[in-house]
C-alpha cells in the first residue's frame, strides 16, 4: 500500500489546523535569537513596526500544579482571539507567540523578533474555584509598563474577565497610538458550567498538538463537555474541527467525519449563530466535501464577521483554486507571515501559494525560510523536493524526498512526490510498476500520477472512483497543471462540468497593486460636521473651564462619557479633527498648564516634576521624554530660556 491520502488531504488538514497547531520553535535546532531570516531583515525597527500592534505573551502558570498550564494557555489564546477582532491593530498570531514560552528574553528583543511596539505579558494562579491573574502592558520600545493590574476572580467571571483584560489592552494601545474601532464584547456568556470550560480547555490543548493520539483525546474531551454542557456552542464547533483533523489522520473514513463535522457544526450555530469557528468549519466542509462554492464563500464570510481574521488559508485557497486569482492568495499569504512570522506553517503556506501558481524560485525561498525555522519539518522538504524536480533539479530534489522519507519513516505523501520527479527524469516504467503494486486510500492520487505519465485512459478510470469518493483533491482540478494532459479529454470534460466551477476572474494576473489586508481607512467620517463643532466645542470647554487634563487617571471612555459620545467616535474625533491620538491631546494641555505654573513666581517654592504632577502627568520618564520632543529641550533648559526672556 502506497502511503498516501491524497496530497491535498494533508494540506487540508494542516489548513484547518493553522490557527491552532504549535510549532514550539524554541525546541527546535534553530534558536529563535538565530534566526537568518531575520537577520535578513534590512528595515530599521522603527521602519517596518506598526505602533499599533500587539503580541500576547503566553501567561505563566503559577499554580501549584503544573497540568493547569493548559488554563494558562488558553486564558492567553482567548486574550489574543479577542484582540485579534480588533480591525486596525495587528496581533501576532497564537504559534509565533508561544514559540517564546518558557523563555526569559528581553521583551525588547521578543518585539523586535515579531515586529510589534507593544507586548502583554502575565500571570494566572488557580486553586479550586479561585483564580488570580496579573497583566502587564509593555512599552517595547523601552520596556515601560503602560499598564498594570491584578485581578482576583471566581472561575465563573472567567468570560467577562477575559473581555475586560481584552478592552483595556485595546484601549491603552488606541490611547497612545491612534484611533481604530473597538468592537463590543458579546454579552452572551459561552457556558455557565466551569467542568465544561475546563474541558473544553483540555481539549483545545491537545487539538493543537495536531498528531494522531492528541487528536484522540480531544475528541474525547470535547465530548465530555457537551455531556457537561448540551447547550455549550463552543464544545460543538470544536468537536467539529476535530473530526475533520480526525479524517486527516485516518481515524474516520471522510464521508463519515464530514458529516459528523457539518452536524455538530450546525448544533453549534443553532446555540450560537454567532460562532465563528462553526461557520469556519462549515465553509471547508462546503469547499472541500460539498463543492458548494457560493455557500462555501458565505459561511466564510459568516465566520469572519464573526471574529475569524480576514486573511487565513481557506480564502488563500479559494482565490488559488475556484477562482485562479494567484497574485491575490499570494498577498494573502505573505499577510500571514506577518502576523504569525514564527509559525513553520506560515512560511510553508507562502511557499504552497507560489508553487500553485507555478512560481518555483519564490516557492523554494518560503520553504528556505521554513526550514530555517524547524530544519525537520518534513512537509517543507519534500515540497521543496517537488519543486526542484520540476526545475529540473533532479539530484536536489531526491536529497530533500529522501529526508523528508527518512524523518517520516518512510511512511507519507514523500512517496508521491518521489513518484512524481521520477516521472519527470523519463523513469515511466518505474512508476507504473510502482502505481501497479500499490493499493490507495485516495483514488485521486494514482490518476494524478497517470495524468503526468499521460494515460488519460487509466487517469480517468481512477479520477472517476475520486469523484465518488467525494476526494477533497476535486477542487484542484480548474487549474493545477497535473490534470493538463487531460484536459481535452471527452471524459474529463464531462467530469469537469459536473463539479459547477464558477468563472474565473478577469484579471488574475494583473493584481500587483492589491493591498489585501489592511484596515480600512479612519478618513471616513463617523461624524458630520455639526457634530463634530459642537462636541469639539464641549471638549474646548471642558479643557478650559474643569481642566479635566489635571486628572492622571483620565481614560478616553471616560472623557467619551462626559461628552455623551461613543468612545470609538471620540478615538476618530481626536485623531482626525486634532490629530492628536488621546494621550497626546492631553499631553499637550498638560504641557501648557505646566509652563504657565513653571514661570509663576508664586510657585518657585515647588520642585518641576511636582509641577509636573499637578499639571496631570503622572510619570517622571514620560514628562520629560514628552516635553523633549515637543520642546526641542529639557524642561529646565527651556524654563532658564523663558525666564531670561
Amino acid at each position: 500500500m502506497l502511503n498516501s491520502f491524497s496530497e491535498f488531504q494533508w494540506i487540508f488538514t494542516l489548513v484547518i489546523e493553522r490557527h491552532s497547531c504549535d510549532v514550539n520553535v524554541g525546541s527546535n535546532k534553530t534558536k529563535i535569537g538565530e534566526l537568518s531570516y531575520f537577520s535578513r531583515m534590512k528595515k530599521s525597527p522603527s521602519d517596518r513596526i506598526n505602533r499599533a500592534s500587539i503580541a500576547v505573551l503566553p501567561f505563566v502558570n503559577m499554580s501549584a500544579d503544573p497540568e493547569n498550564e493548559y488554563f494558562s494557555d488558553g486564558m492567553t489564546e482567548e486574550i489574543i482571539n479577542a484582540l485579534t477582532r480588533i480591525k486596525g491593530l495587528k496581533v501576532i498570531a497564537r504559534t509565533s507567540s508561544f514559540a517564546f514560552k518558557n523563555q526569559n528574553a528581553d521583551v525588547r528583543i521578543i518585539a523586535e523578533k515579531l515586529g510589534v511596539a507593544n507586548i502583554l505579558e502575565g500571570s494566572i494562579r488557580k486553586a479550586k474555584s479561585r483564580i488570580r491573574i496579573t497583566a502587564q502592558l509593555i512599552n517595547a520600545s523601552d520596556g515601560t509598563h503602560f499598564w498594570s493590574k491584578n485581578y482576583d476572580r471566581e472561575l465563573e467571571d472567567i468570560f467577562a474577565l477575559q473581555d475586560e483584560i481584552s478592552e483595556l489592552i485595546a484601549d491603552q494601545i488606541r490611547e497612545n497610538f491612534g484611533h481604530f474601532d473597538i468592537p463590543s464584547f458579546s454579552e452572551l456568556l459561552p457556558t455557565k458550567n466551569v467542568e465544561a470550560y475546563d474541558l473544553l480547555l483540555r481539549g483545545n490543548y491537545h487539538l493543537k498538538r495536531k498528531d494522531f493520539d492528541d487528536i484522540k483525546k480531544a475528541l474525547t474531551y470535547f465530548e465530555q463537555a457537551i455531556q457537561a454542557d448540551p447547550n455549550y456552542a463552543d464544545a460543538y464547533s470544536s468537536l467539529g474541527e476535530a473530526y475533520i483533523h480526525a479524517a486527516g489522520f485516518g481515524l474516520l473514513a471522510t464521508k463519515e467525519a464530514h458529516e459528523r463535522a457539518r452536524t455538530a457544526a450546525l448544533k453549534a450555530l443553532e446555540l450560537n449563530e454567532q460562532c465563528a469557528q462553526g461557520h469556519k468549519v462549515l465553509a471547508y466542509i462546503k469547499l472541500f466535501f460539498d463543492w458548494n462554492w457560493e455557500a462555501a464563500l458565505v459561511a466564510y464570510n459568516k465566520a469572519v464577521k464573526h471574529g475569524l481574521p480576514d486573511q487565513n488559508e481557506f480564502i488563500s485557497y479559494y482565490y488559488i483554486f475556484i477562482e485562479e486569482d494567484f497574485e491575490r492568495s499570494i498577498q494573502v499569504a505573505k499577510k500571514i507571515t506577518e502576523t504569525d512570522p514564527l509559525h513553520v506553517i506560515s512560511h510553508w503556506q507562502l511557499g504552497l501559494t507560489y508553487y500553485f501558481a507555478r512560481r518555483f524560485e519564490a516557492a523554494i525561498s518560503a520553504f528556505d525560510t521554513a526550514l530555517e525555522i524547524d530544519p525537520s519539518f518534513g512537509e517543507a522538504l519534500r515540497f521543496r523536493g517537488l519543486v526542484l524536480g520540476y526545475l529540473g533539479k533532479y539530484k536536489e530534489a531526491m536529497i530533500d524526498i529522501h529526508r523528508a522519507l527518512e524523518l517520516a519513516g518512510g511512511q507519507g505523501l514523500a512517496n508521491m512526490d518521489l513518484l512524481v520527479v521520477k516521472i519527470l527524469m523519463g523513469k515511466s516504467e518505474e512508476v507504473l510498476s510502482v502505481i501497479k503494486n500499490s493499493t490507495y486510500i485516495d483514488s485521486a492520487d494514482p490518476a494524478s500520477l497517470f495524468s503526468l505519465l499521460n494515460r488519460p485512459d487509466e487517469a480517468m478510470d481512477w479520477l472517476e472512483k475520486a469523484y465518488e469518493e467525494r476526494s477533497v483533491m476535486l477542487v484542484t482540478l480548474k487549474n493545477f497543471w497535473v490534470w493538463d494532459n487531460l484536459r481535452k479529454n471527452t471524459r474529463f470534460q464531462q467530469l469537469f462540468n459536473q463539479m459547477n466551477f464558477p468563472h474565473s476572474i478577469e484579471n488574475k494576473y494583473t493584481l500587483d497593486s492589491i493591498r489585501v489586508g489592511q484596515p480600512k481607512s479612519i478618513n471616513s467620517s463617523l461624524l458630520d460636521k455639526k457634530e463634530t463643532k459642537g462636541y469639539t466645542e464641549h471638549l474646548e470647554l471642558l479643557i478650559q473651564k474643569e481642566e479635566i487634563f489635571a486628572d492622571p487617571s483620565l481614560s478616553l471612555r471616560q472623557l467619551a462619557d462626559k461628552i455623551s459620545l461613543h468612545p470609538n467616535k471620540l478615538s476618530w474625533l481626536l485623531n482626525e479633527h486634532f490629530g492628536k491620538n488621546f494621550n497626546e491631546f492631553l499631553n499637550l494641555h498638560r504641557l501648557e498648564a505646566f509652563k504657565k505654573k513653571a514661570l509663576d513666581p508664586t510657585n518657585s517654592h515647588l520642585t518641576l516634576l511636582g509641577l509636573a504632577y499637578e499639571s496631570g502627568f503622572n510619570s517622571k520618564t514620560v514628562f520629560n521624554a514628552f516635553f523633549k520632543k515637543t520642546e526641542g529641550m529639557t524642561p529646565r533648559a527651556w524654563i532658564k530660556a523663558n525666564k531670561a526672556i
